[in-house]
């Protein structure tokens, strides 16, 4: 009876050394979330019955998003859609200026391409509706009127897809449309035309980075091309940007816009202060072209400005103190202007923005 009683405590021990050494079921780990990596574009050739036509693309850094959109240039009552990948944005509001934005948050959905769309429900007071709308403080301007709508390709980069797989999105090769030169980007350039004694002058761009200017060009705004001076900003997506420069005695503030395929000469003067150093309050535009389109002349207006017309082309973009073959609009006030331009088989119309002593080269394509 002994012998069987430590038989029965051996073996209750063996059993509860047996449970404790069982190894615990470690726990299903959760599946991740697959995302869909789009390499190429998904703009629909149209919506909401309207042809849409590619007017860019921009890169943004995550799929999560805050937008934000108001009217471009002057408010003149744009009443508005916007879409993107096929969802409803924005239903039919009336834009206001950037005070007061519309502000919506939204998931893409995609890596890789995704799109934004502006369908226009009228053309407001100056044809055509424009919007200028922030993804994540990313900035670009839109347009569409009544027969086509506006659409851009909006990439979630580090997905080894950028812009540059987006292909060529701006110009219609000489049809009807705004300016550019179908890079879907546009280059910038700040300047000085003397050694303005303070060292060398740091220049950042918001959103973007900062470089050095170490020299200047007496003989007038140099191309964007040209970085011996420094101060250049290239492919930067079209949209409106902020910008401040100082050097050890100076310091400068304010704001230049972008357009597709334009070159934009921002000077910085010597007094400094704020816009383009407190400058004159005007700008220039040279209308131009880089070849023979077999129309005659052609002629441009510009509201409230007049008209000028283009009797030559040049192989790269002319300075706007360059009156040979026409297209010259000088001491304009700062602010946004429509344009329209013709020639016996070809017509073109859009908008611009004059930046205070810019020089803004708008080739039509």
């Amino acid at each position: 009876m002994i012998k069987l009683k430590y038989l029965f405590a051996t073996l209750f021990l063996f059993g509860m050394i047996f449970t404790s050494c069982e190894t615990e079921e470690e726990p299903e780990e959760e599946e991740q979330e697959v995302i869909e990596v789009n390499e190429v574009s998904i703009i629909p050739s149209s919506t909401s019955g309207r042809p849409n036509q590619k007017l860019g693309c921009i890169e943004i850094s995550s799929r999560i998003t805050t937008i934000q959109v108001w009217d471009h240039g002057q408010i003149d009552g744009d009443i508005v859609s916007i879409y993107a990948n096929g969802a409803t944005l924005i239903n039919q509001q009336t834009l206001a200026g950037p005070d007061s934005p519309i502000t919506v948050d939204y998931d893409f959905g995609f890596n890789g391409f995704n799109y934004v769309t502006l369908f226009a429900h009228n053309l407001g007071d100056i044809a055509p509706n424009t919007c200028t709308i922030a993804i994540n403080g990313v900035e670009f301007v839109l347009e569409a009127n009544l027969d086509t709508n506006g659409s851009i390709d909006v990439i979630v980069s580090g997905y080894g897809v950028d812009c540059s797989s987006s292909g060529n999105g701006g110009g219609n090769g000489g049809g009807s449309g705004g300016g550019g030169n179908g890079s879907n980007t546009g280059d910038l350039v700040f300047w000085t035309q003397s050694d303005l004694g303070c060292g060398p002058i740091n220049v950042s761009l918001n959103g973007v980075g900062s470089t050095n200017i170490t020299g200047f060009f007496s003989g007038g705004a140099p191309d964007c091309s040209n970085n011996s001076g420094g101060g250049n900003f290239n492919d930067l997506a079209p949209g409106t940007y902020s910008f401040t420069a100082s050097c050890s005695t100076l310091n400068w503030n304010g704001t230049v816009t972008i357009q597709e395929g334009v070159c934009t000469q921002q000077e910085l003067l010597g007094g400094g202060g704020g816009g383009g150093g407190g400058g004159s309050g005007t700008g220039d535009v040279k209308f131009w072209i880089n070849q023979d389109f077999g129309c005659g002349p052609i002629d441009v207006n510009v509201s409230g400005a007049g008209s000028s017309t283009i009797t030559g082309f040049f192989q790269s973009a002319p300075l706007c103190d360059n009156s040979n073959g026409g297209g010259n609009f000088n001491n304009l006030p700062v602010g946004s202007y429509s344009f329209t331009a013709s020639c016996s088989t070809l017509s073109w119309n859009g908008n611009f923005n004059i930046t205070e002593d810019g020089c803004l080269q708008f080739q039509l394509n």
